[in-house]
């Protein structure tokens, strides 16, 4: 064989092998089964809709108020963030919670800017309810842009005044988004998305707050975290073969956008969807700090699109973790209503 022949061989291996390797790192593809869709209603459903946006849920093993799950979330149908208020919910189920009962608006519409982004956290017979306020009479009163505040109930019913635990006063950056807090030791730690606005959108990572109450909010921002860039499949062309649907892949990076986090095994656990709503993705730290995120996505909506029969788009994840079984729950658009959003359920084993 010519050696221009040789050249020509090896380099056509190359190619392929590049090609392969390619497919198999941004090919469409998830960990966990498709979601199946969980019904939700809301208080007021004329004006919230029935329509879930942003949960988080948390399980309490000696139980609060006689039941062991508990969410809160915020609506936000036909992206009304005058719609973005923490209801709080309860579920009777055991192991798997599937249906979902509503208890109270905690904060209703403020009379200018929104509320946003409620978590959970619960500690010693109190449950804290935790959200962003933007624009409010109360960041107004404060001198500032944005603020995280909470209240905590006893009975599920009844809300204590709220605390501001972080304030945010930057127009250009924002690095209070989607706070989740956790207790390690004696400390409280709120972890939140940190995203810079000018003079190009970009996110920063997982900024961290540390303080040490609750009832006396002490918090000082310690830093961001970078999150390792994880590039993943979202966006490409797609085609229609048959009954086939293949793709051309374009790797794009996984900017974490909203998410939440469980502690499994002296480790903690983060569960992000991307700002372009395309995957959300798992990360795992040993340290509390530093993320390493694996390479395939828990559900990817290009994936899932031929099973469901509609492009969704991936919003909030929440979830927990049990003997190696991951319970994810997570929101997304609608079949019928694209203004609505949708919670869904998924699980599956997987290698931790």
């Amino acid at each position: 064989m010519p050696l221009s022949g040789t050249y020509i061989l090896f380099f056509s291996a190359l190619v392929i092998i590049g090609l392969l390797i390619y497919l198999i790192r941004f090919y469409p593809k998830q960990m966990m089964p498709v979601g199946k869709l969980i019904s939700i209603q809301t208080p007021n459903p004329d004006k919230y809709h029935n329509d879930c946006l942003h949960p988080c849920i948390r399980h309490i093993p000696e139980g609060f108020c006689g039941y062991n799950w508990w969410m809160v979330q915020s609506p936000y149908y036909q992206r009304d963030c005058s719609l973005e208020n923490p209801i709080l919910y309860y579920s009777k189920d055991s192991d798997i919670p599937i249906n979902w009962e509503p208890v109270a608006i905690v904060r209703d519409t403020p009379p200018m800017g929104f509320n946003s982004d409620p978590s959970l956290f619960y500690e010693d017979g109190k449950m804290w309810i935790l959200w962003r306020e933007v624009g409010t009479p109360l960041c107004e009163q404060l001198g500032i842009e944005k603020a995280t505040v909470g209240c905590f109930t006893k009975d599920g019913k009844d809300f204590s005044s709220v605390k501001v635990y972080l304030t945010e006063n930057s127009v250009v950056e924002d690095k209070e988004q989607c706070p989740i807090l956790i207790k390690r030791g004696s400390r409280y730690l709120f972890y939140t998305a940190h995203y810079r606005y000018k003079p190009t959108r970009q996110s920063e990572g997982i900024a961290i707050w540390e303080g040490t109450s609750l009832e006396s909010p002490d918090f000082v921002y310690k830093g961001t975290t970078k999150v390792k860039s994880t590039y993943t499949c979202d966006k490409w062309k797609q085609k229609w073969i048959g009954r086939r649907l293949l793709f051309i892949p374009k790797p794009q990076k996984h900017d974490i956008w909203h998410f939440d986090l469980f502690e499994y095994q002296n480790k903690l656990y983060l569960f992000s969807a991307a700002e372009w709503g395309d995957n959300i993705m798992l990360s795992v730290s040993e340290d509390y700090i530093h993320f390493k995120s694996r390479i395939k996505p828990l559900v990817n909506s290009h994936y899932s699109e031929p099973s469901l029969k509609y492009r969704s788009y991936l919003y909030k994840p929440t979830g927990f973790i049990d003997h190696n079984t991951l319970y994810l729950y997570y929101t997304s658009t609608g079949k019928d209503d694209k203004n609505l959003n949708e919670l869904f359920y998924t699980q599956g084993h997987i290698v931790l």
